[in-house]
């Protein structure tokens, strides 16, 4: 059973909401009675609960809204029973009660754009959709207005592993508070934007986390990340993907497809580009001097990345940051931070 603010609403506007339930059903037969009246109890009945205990004179309009915004979701089982996943399900329960004044105030702009970004989060390979709702969850209380919450939700996007978003990422938590913006990225104690900012900017494997980030005194190369699976195991890579870089930009091959990847220590994503607009841009083919490719491995500065566990080396690729190194036998790229000069 929903709550009787909720059944308030329902009841004083029960023909309006059947009319629009009856439309979404006969556009979508996804529109199902049992599953859209399952996600106003278990999903929509906690956002209006929160709503009703700190503005109650809201209440109409917010379920008004979780109904219209709900109703789509369902119908495109991306909330509810029948839904591809629990992410949106998760965001309304979690984030929305968290900043109920937020929702109370600004529904049709704070309902819609949450679930546009759990549903992102969700359908991204390799994205924390889990952490970006925890750290939503946690901070919303510190927002005071919607704008603030929408700018939160995109740095806490790029946190949560959507590397792409990196530069929009900084330029947005530029205009938030600095304390909300040092939370959102979890900053050491005591730490300045400005400083993180500027770290950020110059160094994609800078992770603000951790309050020493002294390289190792070690002869191997550290890993950052591997990106990319074989497509018969849900990955995109159909045979071993073969890297190429064109300035600071990397390019990823496998058989006639190809991909931009951006990487940075939060994650890393890849998006298909057209074999045209890689065919017009100028591959680098060559390395640097400090780097050579043996059976064994790769060497960069002196220190070795042993990659026979993968197979030989079979393309290798270089920006002023980051080391790409894909093999014969894997599907996967291996990415490494650039070593210091010795």
């Amino acid at each position: 059973m929903v709550s009787d603010a909720f059944a308030a609403v329902l009841r004083a506007r029960r023909n309006e909401f059947n009319a629009r339930f009856a439309e979404a059903r006969r556009q979508n037969s996804g529109a199902e009675p049992v599953a859209f009246g399952a996600f106003l109890e278990t999903t929509a009945d906690v956002v209006v609960r929160a709503v009703d205990r700190v503005l109650p004179n809201c209440v109409p309009d917010v379920a008004a809204v979780a109904y219209e915004v709900g109703l789509q979701l369902v119908s495109h089982r991306l909330a509810g029973p029948g839904a591809r996943h629990g992410a949106l399900d998760e965001a309304w329960r979690r984030i929305l009660p968290a900043a109920a004044t937020l929702v109370a105030e600004a529904p049709r702009r704070v309902l819609p754009a949450m679930s546009n970004a759990a549903h992102h989060l969700a359908a991204a390979p390799g994205a924390r959709v889990s952490a970006w709702i925890e750290a939503l969850e946690r901070l919303a209380p510190r927002c005071p207005d919607a704008d603030t919450l929408l700018t939160l939700g995109q740095v806490a996007a790029w946190r949560a592993g959507l590397a792409h978003y990196r530069e929009s990422a900084l330029a947005a938590a530029d205009t938030l508070p600095e304390s909300l913006a040092l939370s959102a990225l979890d900053a050491v104690e005591g730490a300045c934007w400005p400083t993180i900012r500027a770290r950020l900017r110059a160094e994609p494997w800078f992770d603000p986390s951790r309050p020493v980030q002294e390289e190792r005194s070690s002869d191997a190369l550290s890993v950052a990340a591997t990106v990319g699976a074989f497509r018969g195991f849900g990955g995109l890579f159909t045979e071993p993907p073969r890297v190429r870089a064109v300035g600071e930009w990397l390019y990823v091959q496998s058989g006639d497809e190809f991909w931009v990847l951006t990487a940075d220590v939060f994650g890393a994503t890849l998006h298909r580009v057209p074999v045209d607009a890689v065919a017009s841009a100028s591959l680098r083919l060559d390395l640097p001097p400090e780097v050579k490719v043996t059976r064994r491995g790769v060497e960069w500065r002196k220190r070795v990345l042993d990659t026979r566990a993968f197979g030989d080396p079979i393309s290798v690729a270089t920006t002023s940051t980051t080391l790409a190194v894909s093999c014969s036998a894997s599907h996967h790229v291996i990415l490494l931070p650039r070593p210091p000069i010795s």
